[in-house]
């Protein structure tokens, strides 16, 4: 899916015109304790003895979550579990000759489940960022470490638990926001009735590494688009400060433009039926005519946003 202004991310034809032969995912599976899952390659096959992340090459009709999910299940006998992110790909050529792109995404165990391992692995461990087995691809050990480093301590500052009671809650939230190619809205409606017409987007959860990753995670999972956490690809369309009202803390939001999709891009959305019930396209004297200005009113500033190019900040 693809705009002239702002590309929607499809990673394996990016592949394909880069000119890449192979690709395979691999899954950074973290549990409720923040140990991410590794598997030893077993004896007698390629690169026997080497730790690893769960992962594989993709089928001719899989895409690349779809793919990291499938050889989660087989080699480690895990389904069910939550994406968070796609974290970007490596580059290399095979032992075979083949120029390889090797994607990796994040995911999320909710619950700790047991580990049934494939013949292709001897032992798997739930490893600390920290503490990683031997040996292990150095790409995979930067890789973990990387995406599971806490914000490094800054001087004079009080440790978080003691900084937190000393502030009003703030939740964050982070949503993509879509336009048609005729300039309407794309929004959803929610299946709480008090809750309206949507955004793709939810809240900042613990394991999201910042507001991008939530908009990223909540597009996928309410919408079934794929996009990448880059800035660059999903600029920042408004910063949205909601004072406390209706019982709920002081919250701060960011929207980030996600581009314009094509009506069979639209067409294509697949909703998470527990949370959307369809899909909603207005124009702008359509958002102005609703129910409810408090939300129209937002819509219509960050439609000004995407058609300025410039990000706003709303307070309400």
């Amino acid at each position: 899916m693809t705009t002239d202004a702002h590309p929607l991310f499809d990673p394996l034809a990016r592949a394909r015109a880069d000119g890449i032969e192979r690709t395979s995912t691999s899954v950074m599976l973290t549990d409720p304790s923040g140990r991410v899952l590794l598997l030893r390659r077993a004896p007698n096959t390629l690169q026997a003895g080497l730790w690893e992340l769960p992962g594989g090459g993709i089928g001719p009709d899989e895409d690349l979550v779809a793919a990291g999910l499938r050889e989660l299940g087989e080699e480690a006998g895990l389904t069910g579990v939550r994406v968070t992110a796609h974290l970007g790909h490596e580059d290399y050529t095979n032992s075979r000759g083949a120029r390889t792109r090797a994607f990796v995404i994040a995911a999320h165990l909710d619950h700790s489940r047991e580990v049934r391992l494939s013949p292709e692995h001897d032992r798997h461990a739930w490893a600390l960022p920290a503490d990683l087995p031997a040996p292990i691809a150095a790409h995979d050990a930067q890789l973990i470490r990387r995406h599971t480093a806490p914000p490094p301590a800054l001087p004079g500052h009080r440790p978080l638990p003691a900084y937190l009671p000393t502030i009003p809650a703030a939740p964050m939230w982070g949503s993509v926001f879509f336009t048609t190619e005729d300039g309407k809205a794309v929004l959803l409606r929610a299946t709480d009735p008090a809750k309206g017409l949507q955004w793709a987007g939810g809240d900042v959860e613990f394991t999201d590494p910042s507001p991008l990753h939530t908009a990223v995670r909540e597009c996928y999972e309410e919408t079934g688009i794929l996009l990448p956490p880059d800035p660059e690809r999903l600029p920042l369309l408004a910063t949205v400060f909601e004072q406390p009202r209706g019982g709920w803390p002081a919250k701060v939001g960011f929207a980030f433009h996600g581009g314009t999709l094509t009506p069979e891009q639209v067409a294509g959305i697949r909703l998470d039926t527990a949370e959307h019930t369809e899909v909603v396209l207005l124009t702008r004297d359509e958002l102005a005519a609703l129910n409810d200005p408090r939300r129209a009113q937002l819509t219509l500033t960050v439609l000004d946003a995407v058609r300025t190019g410039v990000p706003v900040h709303v307070v309400r």
